[in-house]
């Protein structure tokens, strides 16, 4: 009987032990789970448990969310606009590589959207002139034009090397030698995206076309816009136009273009006349005589300012479109039957 009197004067440290180390092992247990996470259901992988531990590390405060997404869409602006500048520079935009980049400048800035406009109507012409010929049956003349009336009789091409300098590209050099780009290439069976080093040998043609005779010395030659009217013009050059009905001229410059003279007037002066003549602006088509060191070719051309330019405080925002025999335009490359009217017109044909 004393025993079981000892034993029960025990039991109750015994059931506080038991209760202490209950708790110590629970306390235990909770800061075990706050280290491991959250308890996960069974059947849950450990790949399962790092995905989750990555979505929950991707959460952010609502204000955290929103200048992350401002700035995301300032990227995105500054990869488009890088995008299409580089897009811009070939001949006229996505420029081929140089033998050595030249450092930016302002005036290069501003002739990106010349060089982009060029090289994507330069890179189309070539392919667009082909799709016609094979609708016409003419086949394209061994150097590079004839869309419509071919090389006519007395036409010819020499052929003279050049030597790539540092900083040239394809389109610098087609445009130092008033020649498209798509027939520089073409000629020495390269493409865009060759490679120039400096020392490289490139041919370069040479179109000489001769003086053809007008029924009067008001009127101009009738000359092919693919294989006469572009060399005798090439973009870069200035000319004075003069209108045939009222003797009435300004001066101009071709920026670019390449199925038809996208030109710009010089200055504010020769935008007044332009307005005078056309007593505004005006798509109207009127025949026109190009004058271009000492030859003057029958044109047609309107007075409407549109798209890009690359000649300032003119008066004139953007340019306008001259036309010359069996020239396109250059949304559709099809020829326009008024300004076509127009420029046998001004070759005193009509």
């Amino acid at each position: 009987m004393k025993i079981w009197k000892k034993k029960l004067q025990i039991l109750p440290a015994i059931l506080f032990f038991i209760v202490l180390g209950a708790v110590s092992m629970r306390n235990w247990y909770g800061r075990e789970a706050e280290r491991s996470g959250p308890s996960l259901p069974a059947g849950y992988t450990g790949a399962a448990v790092a995905s989750q531990k990555n979505e929950a590390g991707k959460k952010k405060p609502a204000e955290a969310d929103d200048a992350a997404e401002t700035g995301g869409e300032a990227q995105k602006g500054q990869t488009v606009q890088t995008a299409a500048v580089t897009e811009d520079e070939k001949e006229a935009g996505k420029e081929q590589p140089a033998v050595q980049a030249a450092a930016p400048d302002k005036k290069d800035a501003a002739e990106e959207p010349q060089k982009v406009q060029e090289r994507k109507e330069a890179e189309n012409a070539a392919t667009d002139r082909e799709q016609n010929e094979k609708k016409t049956g003419k086949q394209p003349a061994a150097d590079g034009g004839g869309k419509g009336g071919g090389k006519s009789s007395g036409d010819s091409v020499t052929y003279f090397t050049y030597e790539v300098q540092r900083g040239d590209t394809f389109w610098l050099i087609a445009r130092k030698f008033g020649i498209p780009m798509a027939e520089l290439l073409a000629v020495n069976k390269m493409t865009e995206n060759t490679i120039l080093y400096e020392g490289m040998t490139l041919t370069i043609p040479q179109h000489h076309i001769p003086k053809k005779s007008t029924p009067g010395p008001q009127y101009g030659e009738l000359l092919d816009w693919w294989t006469e009217a572009q060399y005798l013009w090439p973009i870069g050059t200035d000319a004075l136009v003069t209108d045939l009905a009222t003797g009435k001229s300004f001066h101009v410059r071709r920026s670019y273009g390449a199925n038809h003279a996208d030109a710009e007037p010089l200055t504010t002066a020769d935008s007044a006349v332009m307005k005078e003549i056309w007593g505004g602006w005006s798509w109207a088509a009127r025949p026109v005589i190009v004058t271009v060191n000492g030859r003057k070719i029958a044109a047609s051309s309107h007075a409407m300012p549109h798209s890009i330019e690359t000649i300032a405080d003119n008066d004139f925002d953007g340019h306008f479109c001259i036309h010359f025999l069996n020239s396109t335009r250059h949304s559709d490359n099809q020829m326009q039957a008024d300004h076509q009217d127009t420029v046998r017109r001004a070759a005193g044909l009509m």
